[in-house]
């Protein structure tokens, strides 16, 4: 029997019609809650990840916002408060970014990473944060490792996720008194459409594999795992933290790998 450790609870997940948010929505409803739906365009894909929240017993939303664009987040937050009335947990799972080096990285790229990635969890934050101080809710921000190390024209990308995760420590720092907690997960490469974005897809799925001791990439569900239990009781004293889910690929070097 699946556990209801979330019953009550209602979660808006952006980026939620497929790859990790689809799975963290799943889980979400598995574990009790109702489920928000946020997608950027694909209306039909939000509602057939709707209708599988709903064959859990849940009930669940599809709404359709650009993270990119202010007046969007604004109209997203407005219709959650009108049509749905309550939220505990907010998981910013959407993203963007441009794959180039550094010295090739247009601006208006550069700026739409940061306004999906970053600017995006902010406006979200404020927008519903009187719904979560209601419910004394969980904030969940998804990042990556390349926040803190470097990968090949990832520059845009890791530069936001660096920058999301210092943003989620302040939001935690502010809204702990308010009973919000939030926290980000850190993902290592995931089995998911965004691998085709790097210019060598197969070299990150090699990566992915070899240097995890594992021997796999990661999975969208293993993820949503630890998405669930953030929002559980069992986590309220992780406050600001950063979980590094990667399979333990940034542990070391297999040296044999190198001959």
């Amino acid at each position: 029997m699946d556990s209801v450790r979330l019953a009550g609870k209602i979660a808006l997940v952006t980026g939620g019609s497929r790859g990790i948010g689809k799975a963290i929505a799943l889980r979400l409803a598995r574990e009790g809650a109702d489920v928000i739906i946020n997608y950027k365009q694909d209306a039909a894909a939000a509602e057939e990840a709707a209708a599988e929240v709903r064959g859990f017993g849940r009930r669940a939303w599809a709404f359709q916002a650009d993270m990119r664009k202010p007046e969007e987040i604004k109209r997203l937050c407005a219709e959650i408060k009108k049509e749905v009335g309550d939220l505990g947990i907010l998981v910013h799972n959407a993203a963007f970014g441009t794959m180039a080096p550094t010295m090739r990285m247009g601006r208006a790229s550069w700026q739409a990473t940061f306004d999906t990635n970053v600017t995006a969890l902010l406006l979200l934050s404020q927008g519903v944060y009187p719904l979560l101080k209601k419910s004394g809710g969980h904030i969940v921000a998804i990042s990556s490792v390349g926040s803190f190390t470097c990968f090949s024209e990832y520059a845009a990308i890791g530069s936001s996720k660096a920058a999301m995760e210092a943003l989620v420590r302040y939001l935690a720092f502010d809204l702990a008194r308010e009973g919000i907690r939030a926290n980000t997960v850190s993902a290592g490469p995931v089995d998911t459409r965004a691998v085709t974005w790097f210019k060598y897809p197969n070299a990150v799925w090699n990566f992915g594999t070899k240097k995890s001791p594992l021997g796999r990439m990661g999975m969208p569900e293993d993820l949503a795992g630890i998405v669930a239990f953030l929002c559980t009781p069992d986590a309220d004293w992780i406050v600001g933290q950063t979980i590094v889910a990667d399979g333990g690929i940034m542990l070391g070097v297999e040296f044999k790998d190198w001959l």
